[in-house]
């Protein structure tokens, strides 16, 4: 015989950072977390075209129920210098947890998004994704129109439909959401960390998600998120690490938009 040597194409990396270190780090010792294939899945690009915005989408099979509903969710990027991109709250009010973002990436890793249900059950789903450079990377626009930007916000209605219906929409903030390892081009002086910390969406008083994110959030933060519709207008707060605040108000039209 020959002794034909099959190669396995691009076979991803023991995940070495979160096995000796990050877990421990973010969770108890003894903290028991499951696979999370049957719950949800993580749709993150392989390749990453531009390692600044890297699309990351988490989709849950189920709506969110009384009786079994995800509580929060955590977005993990193993290699970056602040792994935790975001944490995420929600409730039977969000409808459906299912949610796309954009992250920035430093380096090849494992992308991780940690599920913890109303019954303190945590699941987990982790992709490897090649990108590099994306924490450091300078923003897309000159800084004076950056900041003249700053705060101006944006929601798309994705899906409307009856009341009480899973609808689902986009929300856009535009902010440089400096990273802190990113330089100014011209004065090649360091551009101190400036970025989106907090974002809550609501309507008619009632939390349809929360977020706390870090600086590994891409430059104008967004978010595709559902709710189920109780008719008002949904409410976004936003607060920087700066401590600025944002707010804005945004009412969908009352004909449903066709699918």
């Amino acid at each position: 015989s020959t002794g034909l040597v099959v190669f396995a194409k691009d076979k991803p990396p023991e995940p070495i950072t979160w096995n000796e270190n990050l877990k421990e780090l973010l969770y108890d010792e003894e903290e028991i977390i499951l696979d999370g294939s049957d719950l949800f899945s993580l749709q993150t690009p392989y390749r990453a075209l531009d390692a600044a915005i890297v699309p990351v989408t988490i989709n849950f099979k189920q709506d969110q129920e009384i009786g079994k509903h995800v509580k929060s969710l955590i977005l993990i990027v193993d290699e970056n210098p602040s792994p935790v991109v975001s944490k995420f709250k929600f409730n039977t009010k969000t409808g459906n947890a299912s949610l796309t973002t954009r992250i920035r990436v430093d380096k090849y890793t494992y992308v991780r998004a940690v599920a913890e249900m109303n019954d303190n059950k945590k699941y987990m789903v982790a992709n490897y994704v090649k990108a590099a450079g994306g924490c450091s990377a300078p923003s897309l626009a000159d800084m004076d129109s950056v900041m003249a930007r700053l705060g101006k916000m944006k929601m798309k209605f994705i899906k409307t439909g009856e009341k009480n219906s899973l609808n689902k929409a986009e929300f856009l903030i535009s902010h440089p959401n400096f990273s802190g390892l990113q330089f100014n081009q011209l004065t090649r002086s360091e551009i101190p960390a400036h970025f989106v910390n907090s974002v809550t969406v609501k309507q008619d008083d009632e939390i349809i998600f929360e977020a706390s994110p870090d600086i590994s959030l891409s430059e104008d933060p967004s978010f595709i998120f559902n709710y189920r519709d109780s008719g008002g207008p949904l409410v976004v707060e936003v607060e920087d690490s700066d401590g600025q605040k944002f707010s804005g108000e945004f009412s969908s039209s009352n004909i449903a938009l066709s699918e």
